[in-house]
């Protein structure tokens, strides 16, 4: 892209980020009440006050790491239990509810059964991979079951398991793996913070925003939930850079 497509995609970006910010500064003013909605300079001032707050970055580094562990527990499980009932019919019939099941039941019923026998600090990353599973689970499993047998076939006859694996089936597999992760990051940025707020761990985003939601602190919460959106949209933009960079590297090998 040129100089010039940049700088225009950066001021139309910021053109963008204004209009918002003056639609919530008008509703703000329209609302009247700095609890019901406070305006951006009050939720700015809270933001401000978070990043000088040493705490604040424990709560968030914490946060971050039960996401990320959730995460990966959830993809490993959906990835491997995909690859088990991918190849056997009887287990796709038997094991389908289950996903269903999963997939319907909401996230505090999780929490709440999870709070009876697990240390609270666990919860949030159980329910993240409880909520990641599932959608893994049955977008790899169709993409097992829709690769292509031709080149499957000709695999077998001249590459080993892992050639044939890393060649053949993960780059048809990949960009349907790859678009159900980025959704099941956003499912489990939303379960990990409502589990923290339920089960509240020490350190935690959820237990930061459940005491300004106890104190009646609106702007705090907002700062807190600009954090939250925030640091989706990062992990959500490296996570496509990561696997665009692993096709790349497919091509050119």
């Amino acid at each position: 892209m040129s100089r010039n497509g940049i700088l225009y995609r950066i001021i139309k970006n910021i053109g963008l980020l204004l209009f918002y910010l003056a639609a919530w500064q008008a509703l703000s003013m329209l609302v009247g009440s700095s609890l019901l909605l406070p305006s951006p300079l009050d939720a700015g001032k809270s933001l401000l006050k978070i990043l000088q707050d040493p705490l604040s970055w424990q709560d968030i580094g914490n946060t971050f790491l039960r996401l990320l562990a959730g995460f990966l527990l959830g993809t490993a499980a959906g990835i491997l239990l995909a690859a088990i009932t991918a190849r056997s019919r009887f287990l796709r019939w038997l094991l389908n509810p289950l996903r269903l099941l999963i997939k319907a039941t909401p996230v505090m019923s999780f929490v709440l059964l999870l709070l009876v026998s697990v240390v609270s600090n666990w919860v949030p990353v159980i329910v993240a991979a409880i909520m990641v599973a599932p959608l893994l689970w049955a977008t790899t499993e169709q993409a097992i079951l829709s690769l292509d047998p031709k080149l499957t076939e000709i695999g077998k006859v001249y590459l080993s398991p892992i050639q044939r694996l890393m060649h053949v089936e993960l780059p048809q597999m990949l960009p349907q793996i790859t678009a159900s992760a980025v959704t099941a990051l956003g499912f489990a940025w939303k379960a990990v913070i409502t589990a923290e707020v339920l089960s509240l761990p020490r350190f935690a985003i959820g237990n930061r925003m459940y005491l300004s939601k106890l104190y009646l602190d609106t702007a705090d919460t907002l700062a807190w939930t600009v954090w939250i959106v925030t640091l989706a949209l990062l992990m959500e933009w490296l996570l496509k850079r990561i696997t665009e960079r692993g096709k790349n590297n497919d091509r050119d090998s």
